[in-house]
């Protein structure tokens, strides 16, 4: 049986259940173990191969962390409790079992794409961010900002120097500076 049919299966056996996108968070939390075990490169056929659209996987990864971080805020863990252990069952089973992307099904079509054919470079460009196009290379960069007036910086000339009063905790790479005994009055 393939990943997509055990995935249908649980998902008409927890109809019950809250569901987004109409995958339920243990559904949720297979699927994510599925798209971490593969290469990220992998990831939108992982998807399809699991019978999920991408943009339905984008609405439940939000409506899922909505409600995962509500549940944190009101401190009611059943549901982190439910995704980390199906999370946490999944990727060990993947870990002991790796199993080959082709055995997950046979890819769905993916919407929008006119008879399974791959949309032209041209739609895939314009579904890039803005700093991977093409055109963001050539784009200029911003003017650095003007220096402030002479007289803007005169109000700042009295105040109190308070940087030695800042505490600066020492970094990993840092080393500390022995602490000094405090001196003693007679």
């Amino acid at each position: 049986m393939s990943a997509a049919e055990r995935g249908r299966q649980a998902g008409r056996a927890h109809q019950r259940e809250p569901q987004v996108e109409g995958l339920t968070i243990e559904r949720y939390a297979e699927v994510m173990a599925y798209r971490r075990h593969f290469p990220a490169a992998r990831a939108i056929e992982v998807l399809l191969r699991l019978g999920i659209q991408p943009a339905r996987w984008d609405a439940a990864t939000r409506g899922w962390g909505t409600a995962m971080s509500g549940a944190l805020a009101r401190d009611e863990p059943e549901i982190l409790t439910r995704f980390a252990k199906a999370l946490a069952t999944q990727e060990r089973r993947l870990r002991e079992f790796p199993p080959r992307i082709e055995s997950l099904g046979e890819p769905v079509a993916q919407q929008g794409d006119i008879d399974g054919a791959r949309a032209s470079e041209g739609e895939r460009a314009a579904e890039r961010p803005s700093y991977l196009r093409d055109e963001a290379a050539s784009a200029p960069w911003p003017a650095p900002p003007a220096e402030p007036a002479p007289g803007a910086l005169r109000n700042l000339h009295g105040t109190a120097e308070m940087s030695r009063f800042v505490p600066r905790p020492a970094l990993p790479f840092q080393e500390l500076e022995p602490a000094r005994e405090p001196s003693k009055k007679r």
